[in-house]
């Protein structure tokens, strides 16, 4: 596998650090577009609140791009998947017993997958 391939499979597993990520990503985006394109009267109202109230709005945004991101990024269940719980769920359940099974009656009875008929 390469290695590229294996850290977005990584990510695909574990979505929040690529969640806080992209919500970093877009405060400070958002952060340097009112830097540079805001007006002067806004920046000084800005200036006029405060750092603590400026860092914990700042912080707040953060977080809800975050949350924003991880459900944008959460991942969907595919057909594919659906129609296995549903033909799991319309086989018919046997009964175990104290035995094992041997290998060749195992494949037989494990029910097809309904997306590859």
């Amino acid at each position: 596998m390469k290695p590229l391939r294996r850290a977005f499979t990584a990510l695909e597993r574990r979505p929040w650090p690529l969640a806080i990520f992209a919500g970093l990503g877009f405060t400070l985006f958002v952060a340097g577009a009112i830097a540079l394109f805001g007006s002067i009267e806004l920046i000084d109202a800005l200036v006029a609140l405060g750092d603590a109230t400026l860092y914990g709005s700042l912080a707040l945004f953060l977080v809800a791009s975050a949350c924003t991101a991880r459900i944008a990024f959460r991942r969907r269940r595919r057909l594919e998947e659906d129609l296995d719980d549903i033909v799991l769920a319309t086989a018919p359940s046997k009964p175990t017993s104290g035995r094992a099974v041997p290998a060749e009656e195992s494949h037989a009875d494990k029910p097809a997958k309904a997306y590859l008929r």
